[in-house]
């Protein structure tokens, strides 16, 4: 792998590892949404990431990042699962629009991407930052690549960064007062919780990021 671009063999590998990663966080995601919703949150992204790698195996290649992208997207846009399903197929759609006909991305548009999959999950999700939801966990991100960008940091110093503030991100999330879903029926009790959306946002993340640097 350049330690300037991810090619386009290796994305594919790093979505197969977002499936892996969410079958063996499941229950705890579950655990996490049991404490402020329903307790099926860990299934319902598993789920839905799992259609999503069965359309990687079954998509034609060639070779563009962004085509690929946007198709997983639909597929996990259409599994069901209430708002999560199209909340992160939007991401992945949106993100994919953005680097339409890269065979290979850079830091630039790993910026690029994440941030419209950002401005997808709030138009979507009709959503802001500090209501906690994933999009406190993207944003994050989002912000710590723009950074990265005007740096001109490495690609591998610019990953590490981002899965810093995915962490930070997900873990702003305790401290605050849930206005979003069915969690914002419990007001002030969601409170010292971890949001499930901000929690599986990480560790897509932090997937992704991992196998970009192995």
């Amino acid at each position: 792998m350049s330690k300037k671009e991810i090619p386009y063999s290796k994305v594919k590998k790093m979505l197969e590892g977002i499936v892996d990663t969410l079958r063996e966080k499941k229950e705890y995601l579950n655990r996490l949404d049991a404490e402020i919703g329903d307790g099926d949150h860990g299934r319902t992204v598993f789920e839905a990431f799992e259609k999503g790698l069965d359309k990687i195996k079954l998509e034609k290649k060639d070779s563009d990042v962004g085509n690929l992208l946007k198709e997983v997207g639909r597929t996990i846009a259409f599994s069901g699962g209430a708002a999560t399903g199209p909340l992160f197929g939007t991401a992945f759609i949106e993100a994919g629009k953005a680097i339409e006909g890269r065979r290979e991305i850079r830091l630039e548009d790993w910026s690029r991407s994440v941030k419209a999959a950002e401005e997808g999950i709030k138009k979507r999700g009709r959503a802001q930052v500090g209501e906690k939801t994933m999009l406190d966990t993207i944003h994050s991100v989002s912000e710590s690549l723009q950074k990265s960008v005007y740096r001109k940091e490495s690609l591998e110093k610019a990953l590490i960064r981002a899965e810093k503030a995915a962490r930070e991100g997900m873990e702003s999330t305790r401290d605050i007062v849930s206005k979003r879903g069915r969690s914002s029926r419990l007001g002030e009790r969601t409170k010292g919780h971890l949001d499930p959306g901000a929690a599986s946002s990480y560790y897509i993340l932090k997937s992704i990021i991992k196998d970009c640097l192995d």
